[in-house]
């Protein structure tokens, strides 16, 4: 979210352009967070907010020649009408903007993880009324960013009641948010679906004739972040598919997380180790250990988001045991939102398994694309398709061939809020494979409902 578009529509122009006070002895470090969000707006084009920067600049640092000729040229471009004479009896400036200078400087150090120095200037902006709702809703920001999640609940509920539909929306969203998170958090999910397809192997290949089957599934997580969305990550789940008909293919599992989140001024990173364990049909059938990195970078409006990850599974089924063997995949993304609730994306995948059975490992990749729809606060929708070559690396004996295959996915998902910690979720999802070995060749659907309850216990 651009601090300008937040707090250029808040801020009086009454005084920008009149003259500046110098604080005292010059401060070039102080004034430098300032000279920063300073450029940035003013290269956005937003004056009134590049103004109040500049003006903070000298105010700490007078000597400084590029906030005095950035603040002539701005000042200069300004309507006269619309700048007043300084007040007689001196140059101090107004409370306003010394309320708008503390909440950008509150941004200024939100953006480069400075929360404790950006919850005391966003508190001060708070004392002013046309600023309050702003202030609150960084406020929040903070909070949840700390694992904070009912204090940030307060701090959202006060913004949501602010006269900015934009602000107002946004805060909203994040008010129900916060009632799911927390240094520890449990979620609960429950559902159902119908499988078109329902006898495949591990790698997707469909085994027999294919085999329709209804499932119920049940699914928990608990979720431990000591330190909010930084720091130690920790997670724990289990989960049941139960078919109707081919119980056979009944799956159970559990498994769990360790991991470490970085949140920067210019990139986010987490890296985490993962271990999950699966029986089939009441039998064990996968052990997996895995390791992966992953990381967000805003490149102007667009945020690059990518992830790699190694994974070690080792089937206990004889069955299957051919496709024990390492899986690496990649993925790498492009995010834009052209407008707030919408989000689109656009990105590349590949993947690699290396099996015991060397004609069942292969090579894979193709392109993504993806969108996110928040229509109002609490309904969310996501919609992806992607094509996928794979190519296997050896010739299959039995089959008298190297297999080539292509993929064809797509998928929409609705989720909706009904509650502060309750949702209910649809999806729908489609998978068309070719081969150039005609039976392998297969259509399959899923599609399900269920119902999610989440609560930040702490």
């Amino acid at each position: 979210m651009s601090p300008g578009l937040l707090v250029a529509a808040l801020l009086a122009e009454s005084g920008l352009c009149a003259p500046v006070t110098p604080e005292g002895t010059p401060d070039p470090a102080a004034a430098a967070p300032y000279m920063e969000v300073a450029e940035a707006e003013q290269a956005a084009g937003d004056r009134e907010t590049a103004l109040v920067a500049w003006r903070e600049v000298l105010r700490r640092d007078s000597r400084n020649a590029r906030a005095r000729a950035a603040l002539k040229a701005l000042c200069r471009e300004t309507p006269a009408a619309s700048t007043p004479p300084a007040p007689p009896g001196g140059n101090t400036a107004p409370r306003e903007d010394e309320a708008a200078a503390a909440l950008l400087a509150g941004l200024s150090h939100f953006e480069r993880g400075e929360d404790e120095a950006a919850a005391a200037s966003f508190r001060q902006a708070l004392a002013e009324p046309e600023l309050a709702d702003t202030a609150a809703f960084f406020l929040g920001l903070v909070a949840l960013r700390e694992g904070r999640a009912s204090e940030a609940s307060a701090f959202f509920t006060t913004a949501a009641a602010s006269a900015d539909a934009g602000l107002a929306r946004r805060a909203e969203e994040l008010r129900l948010q916060s009632g799911r998170e927390g240094r520890v958090a449990l979620s609960v999910r429950l559902g159902s679906e119908y499988d078109s397809n329902v006898d495949l192997a591990p790698d997707g290949t469909r085994r027999q004739a294919g085999s329709a089957d209804g499932v119920g599934l049940g699914l928990a997580e608990l979720r431990l972040r000591p330190w909010g969305q930084r720091g130690p990550q920790a997670r724990i789940s289990g989960q049941y598919r139960g078919h109707l008909s081919f119980h056979a293919f009944d799956l159970a599992g559990a498994g769990g997380t360790l991991g470490w989140a970085h949140l920067g001024s210019a990139v986010q990173l987490t890296g985490e180790y993962g271990f999950d364990f699966l029986a089939l049909g009441g039998a064990p059938y996968l052990r997996a250990h895995r390791l992966q990195v992953a990381a967000r970078v805003p490149v102007g409006p667009v945020v690059l988001d990518g992830a790699w990850a190694v994974r070690r599974e080792d089937f206990q089924d004889t069955a299957y045991a051919g496709y024990d063997g390492w899986r690496n995949t990649a993925r790498v993304d492009a995010e834009w939102s052209p407008a707030e609730p919408l989000t689109l994306s656009a990105g590349w995948y590949g993947g690699h398994l290396r099996t015991y059975d060397l004609a069942l490992g292969y090579l894979e990749h193709g392109p993504r694309a993806g969108l996110r729809l928040r229509p109002r606060p609490g309904l969310r929708f996501v919609g992806e398709a992607g094509y996928t070559l794979r190519g296997y690396e050896n010739f299959d004996n039995p089959l008298g061939a190297r297999r080539e295959d292509g993929y064809l996915d797509a998928g929409v998902a609705l989720e909706w809020d009904v509650s502060r910690s309750w949702s209910l979720q649809a999806s729908a999802g489609w998978r068309g494979a070719s081969s150039n070995i005609a039976e392998l060749s297969y259509g399959r659907f899923v599609g399900g409902l269920g119902l999610v309850w989440s609560r930040g216990l702490y």
